[in-house]
């Protein structure tokens, strides 16, 4: 293996600038440019010390999390081995990065609009994280299986809006913030704003990336089958951005645990059973 094969991973697909470019893409999908401008730039200040460093490190750990998605092999270097857990690892990071200033607030609002993120997040992405198990190295050709790898991505989709803070599990209607973010110095707000649609995007991709895997496409066919997925899913989340309806942290405990877990469970037990 020579140096460019080597490097090729790391700095190209599905490195750094592959990263950045399926961000940007699916960022541009989810609308509201105008909300993180500058948010990028705030980010490289902040991590010179001169903003919210939590928020940008958590959109550091989202880059890292999207670069260790199981993408298709291409023919130009070696893919580093798929591990849920490395992803799992970086995911839960950037997501818990991402509440520390509203946890750490001493303004009582802001406190407890970051611990009723927490639960509902931590919530969301439980379910999550459950349903993706079906769709984990998932190899299944009748039916039955097919079947039972839908219930699995039914699962993941209806725990997609609480784990990602989309409504009506989020903050204020059409702001675009969490709602411990919007009490926020105004400078950060961009900041925040970048952070937390890029962790929608992450879990998008997540979602996209495990449930498709298409083994008898070609590696850019499988590619684009998985962007198109995680596209659709990302305008999904921008029409429920949008929407005024909010649920109550009680209701949104009740549809994770009492809706979503079930389905989850089932759909697992029965790639279990089918794997017997």
């Amino acid at each position: 293996m020579n140096m460019f094969e080597a490097l090729f991973p790391l700095l190209i697909y599905p490195g750094a600038l592959w990263c950045v470019l399926v961000a940007a893409l699916l960022l541009a999908g989810f609308g509201g440019a105008e909300r993180r401008r500058g948010g990028w730039r705030q980010a490289w200040r902040a991590l010179h010390g001169q903003g919210s460093l939590p928020h940008a490190l958590a959109i550091i750990f989202a880059l890292i999390a999207i670069s260790l998605l199981p993408w298709p092999q291409s023919p130009i270097g070696a893919l580093p081995a798929w591990d849920l857990w490395r992803v799992w690892a970086w995911t839960e990071a950037s997501c818990l990065a991402a509440l520390l200033p509203g946890l750490a607030s001493s303004l009582p609002a802001m406190s407890r609009a970051a611990v009723r993120e927490a639960q509902i997040g931590v919530s969301g992405r439980a379910m999550l994280w459950i349903a993706l198990l079906v769709g984990y190295r998932w190899n299944g050709t009748t039916p039955l299986e097919l079947i039972v790898l839908l219930l699995g991505a039914l699962a993941a989709l209806l725990a997609l809006p609480a784990a990602a803070g989309w409504q009506p599990f989020g903050g204020e209607g059409g702001l675009g913030l969490g709602e411990s973010d919007a009490y926020l110095a105004p400078e950060d707000v961009p900041l925040a704003r970048l952070a937390r649609d890029l962790r929608g995007v992450l879990l998008a991709l997540l979602v996209a990336t495990l449930f498709i895997a298409a083994p008898h496409f070609i590696w850019w066919q499988q590619l684009v089958l998985k962007l198109w997925l995680a596209f659709a899913i990302v305008l999904v989340g921008r029409s429920l951005q949008s929407s005024t309806v909010r649920r109550s942290l009680p209701l949104a405990l009740r549809f994770c645990w009492l809706t979503v877990l079930p389905l989850a469970l089932l759909a697992l037990a029965a790639r279990l059973w089918l794997a017997g």
